[in-house]
């Protein structure tokens, strides 16, 4: 079997907080980022996810790393290389302790995770090494995360990737296509696998039913006459999808 390539890509995951709060005495929020050997929830549909005890070792020694409101770096909380931040490993996670500035967006946050209105912890990274085991027909994929480049670590409003795996997939099943299906044979084609006539063909359905339910390419441009009507967002989102298809089928062939 063939290797999956290293995603080099920036991802985020997130984490439903475990104590995470809001430290009075000190000022600062402790809880922890990430947690190994526990497998995550299904990923865009593909594949299983679980992060080997060891991931950050290297990267919070070697990099500066922030603390980051909603991963915005406008609203910056800490960082590693004035200790404002501190990253450790230990047998649950990677846990970390951020000392609070004195700012309007650092008090919301406060009293925000004080409420409980905010309790999610997200990080963004980069992969460095990972490990794949692919499964064969509907069972899903494994990825083991083995080295990672951590760029920062964010309480959150909303995690990111669950939200947005929902929506492709209700407006894909509603349409007639089998999201998890094609979500395999995307990760067969995206890690450098060999695809089956089957992948291809999941694939190839999917375009056409997309084809099908978008007939005309969705006008994605912000000046237009106020005679053409505006795409939805559902379009928008639909030709998107489309449009990743058919660059990974058109990669597929060549």
């Amino acid at each position: 079997m063939s290797v999956p390539k290293t995603n080099k890509e920036f991802e985020r995951r997130f984490i439903t907080a475990e104590e995470f709060r809001f430290d009075e005495d000190k000022n600062m929020i402790v809880g922890y980022a990430a947690r190994f050997n526990v497998w995550s929830e299904p990923i865009c549909g593909c594949f299983l996810e679980k992060i080997k005890r060891g991931a950050f070792s290297k990267t919070i020694k070697e990099h500066d790393i922030r603390a980051l409101i909603n991963h915005d770096p406008n609203l910056i909380l800490a960082r590693t290389v004035n200790s404002t931040l501190r990253l450790e490993e230990d047998n649950k996670g990677l846990a970390y302790e951020a000392d609070l500035p004195d700012t309007s967006y650092a008090r919301d946050l406060k009293e925000s995770i004080k409420r409980g209105d905010i309790s999610q912890n997200s990080f963004g990274f980069q992969t460095v090494q990972d490990k794949w085991e692919m499964k064969e027909g509907k069972e899903l994929d494994e990825r083991t995360l083995i080295e990672v480049k951590l760029f920062d670590i964010s309480p959150v409003t909303f995690p990111a990737y669950p939200q947005t795996d929902v929506k492709i997939r209700t407006l894909m099943n509603n349409i007639g296509i089998d999201y998890d299906a094609l979500g395999i044979a995307i990760t067969r084609a995206g890690h450098g696998l060999d695809v089956t006539d089957m992948d291809k063909n999941i694939i190839q359905t999917a375009i056409a039913v997309l084809e099908s339910y978008l007939p005309n390419e969705t006008p994605l441009v912000e000046e237009h006459a106020e005679t053409v009507n505006e795409p939805s967002q559902e379009q928008i989102t639909l030709y998107q999808q489309k449009k990743r298809l058919v660059g990974i089928m058109t990669h597929m062939e060549m």
